[in-house]
């Protein structure tokens, strides 16, 4: 078979076998291990080249040295499925080390050391430190397509031991008395690389339900094989049911009528959550009237038999006398404020948190990635008294609305890797959870929709920057997660290896104001960067090349489990390809191009996506 492709690494790893040497003998014992090739059957190479020396009598007046380890691997595409790249490991008596991406650990007597900046010149005459780094290199053949990546690192590092805690300070090192030795370093380049890890441990057990937050608002022209295509596409992806968020609308029972006849007909859990921007506190009849009307359907979610309702604020309704008014219990769990008074409400089973992007409190854009707070907050609260949490999950928001509407507002949550931080967050409290709530399904006036967006939905106006950006990739991307909070794991459950990326349509550079329907950039767009996301999911890792644009393509090596990429944005074509440590592959050029102009007159900081099986 012809060879399509090569793909060369050269993975530098920095690392560091300290050695004492004897003051009376002063001799060194060699070892000396060179080329060492390991060739598996599977078409993967891998070679190590290191030198080490070992002591033979320790003494803590000799000197230090750092030696480097070169690790080259050569991954054929085109034969046979590689392995997973191996681990070759050296133990000696008195000094290990193990490495892991950049940064180095080992033992070495009682002596503890820790990075704490990248080192960038030598710092004390009796210590000298030198740092050599080659570029990466990529090279594209127009018919072999062949992709070449190289980085290399060399550090040497010699220290006098009789002043040690100076001259590490020196080089941007700390010391502490322990047992092993840690050293990272840093002055890495785009692409940057998170990972969730492969493996799982249950933590768990219990019927746990993920549902997405449905706008019926702006679909009062459904028909019931509308609701049935939502459902079975959000079915398929393990979601179990909609919150159908209602208003006053004068068609908003028809349309319940033909969900509950389509969540039927589908084996799809409904509950309603009543918008307190149109329904009042005072409006018990109007709450309990709806509920009566739907709690039976054979599609309405119960728990403990109960009749599930939630809310979009309403804080201080009287939940009570709506049950007494319905005849019967309900299980309500409405987005109220965390606090021991809601907590303790007679007439909640739980609360529901609307927080799901950072910033979201004050509806003032903060630059910070999201945190699990919020979420813990309500948990202290609920937790003390029994009761239910439902937390939210959400992958961006950024909102456009200009004077062309009386609800104007015009801001953007930092949201760029949120849809995986989000998902990490929710698998480390899987086991204090029972329910997610996905927000949204179909709001595209606040970018917030995982849902397809070509549906017999009404314009609210937010067409100027959702119609032609597709967000159902993400879709995909939440599948390992559902699967492993459904199993109470806490890393994802990945059954099909993919890549799924997203990125926004223009620079952010982009100067709109005189067209633009808001006559300026949302608030928040500053803490964002012009940068494509890509995350990889494979069992064995794999090879990632991205070319954004007109920059130098990018060629990068993921581990295992689920991988974050970013890669610097290039006005244009945006290609993908991925090569899996399986034998998977897949190559796709997403179907929006990346502007260095306005998105038809105004700005847009919604993001469109897209993904690749293998």
């Amino acid at each position: 078979m012809l060879l399509n492709s090569l793909i060369t690494l050269l993975l530098a790893a920095h690392i560091a076998t300290a050695h004492s040497l004897d003051s009376r003998h002063r001799r060194r014992h060699v070892r000396r291990a060179l080329k060492r090739q390991q060739e598996s059957a599977a078409g993967h190479w891998s070679t190590y080249e290191t030198s080490t020396w070992i002591p033979d009598n320790p003494s803590t007046a000799a000197q230090i040295v750092y030696e480097t380890v070169y690790v080259t691997e050569t991954v054929w595409e085109d034969g046979p499925s590689p392995t997973a790249p191996q681990t070759l490991a050296e133990s000696f008596p008195t000094t290990s080390a193990s490495v892991s991406g950049s940064a180095l650990t080992g033992e070495i007597g009682n002596v503890n050391l820790v990075a704490t900046d990248p080192i960038t010149s030598s710092a004390a005459s009796s210590s000298v430190a030198t740092f050599a780094a080659s570029p990466i290199e990529v090279a594209a053949g127009t018919d072999s397509n062949i992709a070449a990546l190289s980085a290399a690192t060399a550090i040497t590092v010699s220290l006098d031991s009789s002043d040690l805690d100076a001259q590490i300070d020196a080089l941007g090192f700390t010391i502490s008395i322990g047992e092993t030795i840690s050293i990272g370093f840093g002055g890495g380049s785009a692409p940057t690389t998170t990972s969730s890890a492969p493996t799982s441990t249950v933590t768990a057990s219990g019927d746990k339900k993920v549902f997405a937050h449905f706008m019926v608002g702006i679909v009062s022209t459904y028909a019931v094989g509308d609701w049935e295509s939502d459902m079975q596409l959000a079915k398929s992806k393990g979601i179990d049911g909609f919150a159908l968020n209602i208003g006053v609308d004068s068609y908003s029972q028809e349309q319940l009528d033909l969900a509950y006849q389509a969540g039927a007909s589908v084996g799809f859990d409904l509950f309603i959550s009543f918008d307190f921007n149109w329904y009042t506190i005072a409006d018990i009849s109007g709450v309990a009237n709806m509920l009566k009307r739907y709690k039976d359907q054979p599609a309405q979610f119960r728990v403990d038999d109960k009749p599930f309702v939630s809310t979009f604020i309403g804080d201080g309704f009287d939940w009570s006398s709506v049950a007494t008014e319905v005849g019967e219990e309900l299980y309500a769990v409405p987005f109220w404020q965390p606090s021991a008074d809601n907590a303790n409400n007679a007439g909640l089973a739980g609360l529901f948190s609307w927080d799901a992007w950072p910033g979201q409190l004050d509806n003032v854009p903060v630059n910070a990635s999201m945190s699990d707070t919020r979420d813990i907050e309500y948990l202290g609260y609920l937790e003390a008294v029994g009761k239910t949490y439902m937390a939210p999950v959400s992958s961006w928001f950024s909102t456009h609305f200009g004077a062309e509407v009386s609800y104007s507002k015009n801001w953007v949550f930092k949201s760029e890797t949120l849809w995986k931080d989000r998902w990490d967050d929710i698998l480390q409290l899987g086991s204090r959870l029972n329910f997610i709530e996905i927000v949204t399904w179909n709001d595209y006036g606040e970018s917030h929709y995982i849902g397809p967006y070509n549906t017999a939905h009404t314009d609210d106006s937010s067409s100027a920057w959702a119609a032609g950006l597709d967000h159902t990739a993400m879709l995909d991307f939440a599948v390992p997660y559902i699967k492993a909070f459904k199993a109470g794991e806490t890393a994802p459950v990945i059954d099909s290896e993919m890549l799924v990326y997203w990125h926004r349509p223009h620079l952010k550079s982009v100067s709109c104001d005189s067209t633009d329907i808001c006559g300026s950039r949302p608030t928040g767009w500053d803490f964002l960067e012009d940068t494509v996301f890509v995350s990889t999911m494979t069992k064995s890792g794999g090879i990632v090349k991205v070319t954004s644009g007109g920059n130098q393509a990018v060629v990068q090596q993921v581990d295992a489990g689920v991988q974050m990429i970013e890669v610097p944005m290039g006005v244009g074509e945006q290609i993908f390809e991925f090569t899996t440590f399986q034998g998977g592959y897949g190559k796709t050029t997403s179907n929006l191009t990346i502007s260095a102009d306005c998105w038809n007159g105004i700005y847009n900081f919604n993001y469109h996506s897209g993904s690749i099986t293998c």
